[in-house]
């Protein structure tokens, strides 16, 4: 999307370059284990765009919150331990769970950072650029639609922070295996650019390394 990719690029620091930009939100893949789900706590999740409410944003927070009432889409709970040993890692690899090493470890601020809460549309981008990759939050207009003008910069990793990346299904739902020996999941819209970097990406049927 030239529109996204350009507002993307608005935002990257001066004397970066962007490399690929892909847009990410929350994974929907189910967890078999009581710690897997990739469903960041709401007390972790970044709050973005403050101060930048558009018009039907309220009617559109309140459509959301009955929607998610209904499903039972509920936040994962604030376990008391944030980093997972590698004791558990063996069993949630044989699992192929969609996430591991608890919110403190790198998957769980990866997960943390693509899943903001803000009171008007924000979609979260992974910019990598030739430093780091990069969180860019850009607004959208949940009623109207389009793009709209705020822009806000999040955290950043290291490249080398990514180790391994997996499909988690056949489409869409990719793995980030991280240095530190933990992982995440995330749905991924701008797969073609995904791929595009990460050419070595396992497919969803082959063992989580």
């Amino acid at each position: 999307m030239p529109e996204l990719e350009q507002k993307v690029r608005s935002a990257i620091p001066p004397g970066e370059r962007l490399v690929a930009a892909f847009e990410v939100s929350r994974s929907l893949a189910s967890s078999r284990s009581r710690g897997g789900s990739s469903r960041a706590p709401d007390s972790r999740r970044p709050k973005v765009l403050v101060g930048q409410e558009k018009e039907g944003d309220g009617w559109a927070r309140f459509v959301a919150r009955v929607f998610r009432v209904f499903t039972s889409d509920v936040p994962s709970p604030q376990r008391g331990t944030s980093i997972e040993g590698p004791s558990l890692r063996g069993g949630r690899q044989k699992d192929k769970e969609p996430f591991f090493g608890g919110w403190d470890s790198l998957a769980g601020r990866f997960l943390i950072a693509g899943q903001p809460q803000s009171k008007t549309g924000a979609a979260a981008v992974v910019a990598v650029t030739d430093v780091c990759m990069r969180f860019v939050y850009v607004q959208y207009r949940r009623v109207r639609g389009g793009l709209g003008e705020a822009v806000e910069l999040g955290v950043s990793f290291p490249h080398d922070a990514v180790v391994w990346t997996r499909r988690h299904a056949p489409k869409n739902e990719m793995q980030f295996g991280f240095s530190d020996g933990s992982w995440g999941t995330l749905f991924v819209s701008g797969e073609e650019d995904f791929i595009k970097h990460f050419p070595g990406t396992l497919g969803h049927k082959e063992p989580i390394p």
